[in-house]
């Protein structure tokens, strides 16, 4: 144990509880990173007797930053679990904090897409190269960062270029049919709206923007995968990912299963 003064290591612990919450929850303690910081401090000093808090905390993240790559590409899943768990805190602060904040305060659902789609990028990294990230563990959060902002950017540029589409624009192109049907069979009308309105719900239930969308088109606006592809810009294979993936977080949701298979009947 390193001899230090009382204020000294209060400074460095406050640091570290501060720090271990932003990004290494069940990854390192406040003692062992106090300990840590404390040895980091004492190679830097250089004749200075009080670190300032700005100092402190950049030496706390760079020892966070190793030890969150470390369990990033542990073996052991409940470690790995824990260092996804940590990301996600720290990618949705730091997105916070970027140039595009404002666009994703007001697209809380955008915003959830982002670190999703970023998360699951590292995650596929990591399961094809047990080594994947930076050489330099100390520049791992720097380098989730720079992943994070990669996407936002890319989801916002895509957004200037996407047409303004409305779901309830498109289904103006079947209401004859509808009143047709209202008319020759009104409680058919009535119990298919209501499907309709439940079904709506639940898909409006997911998180993730891309899987509602082609959910919502799928089956609301009757649009096909080449019809999605085109209106979002991206490739067919991708419509098919999103729809499978956004189908499979609903299996577990029995009734909305037996609506979907009503709806398409």
């Amino acid at each position: 144990m390193i001899e230090r003064g009382d204020d000294l290591q209060s400074q460095i612990h406050t640091v570290a509880c501060l720090v271990i919450r932003r990004c290494a929850q069940e990854i390192l303690t406040p003692e062992v990173l106090t300990e840590q910081i404390l040895r980091e401090w004492m190679v830097l000093r250089k004749g200075v007797d009080h670190p300032s808090h700005q100092l402190l905390t950049r030496i706390a993240l760079r020892i966070c930053s190793r030890a969150l790559c470390q369990a990033y590409r542990s073996p052991q899943i409940e470690v790995r679990n824990a260092a996804f768990a940590n990301l996600r805190r720290y990618l949705e602060g730091s997105l916070r904090s970027t140039g595009y904040a404002s666009t994703f305060q007001q697209n809380a659902s955008a915003a959830e897409d982002v670190l999703q789609q970023v998360l699951e990028e590292m995650y596929l990294s990591v399961t094809r190269n047990p080594l994947a990230g930076p050489d330099d563990q100390a520049s791992f959060l720097k380098w989730a960062q720079t992943a994070l902002i990669r996407h936002a950017h890319a989801y916002v540029q895509k957004r200037e270029k996407e047409p303004c589409f409305s779901l309830e624009k498109q289904q103006e192109q079947y209401n004859d049919i509808a009143d047709d049907e209202q008319h020759q069979n009104p409680q058919q009308y009535v119990e298919r709206q209501e499907l309709k309105q439940a079904l709506k719900d639940a898909i409006l239930s997911l998180h993730n923007l891309r899987y509602r969308q082609v959910l919502l088109y799928t089956y609301l606006a009757d649009m096909n995968e080449s019809e999605l592809a085109d209106l979002l810009h991206v490739s067919v294979q991708e419509i098919y990912m999103w729809r499978y993936r956004a189908l499979r977080a609903l299996r577990n949701k029995e009734e909305l299963m037996q609506i979907l298979q009503a709806w398409r009947e």
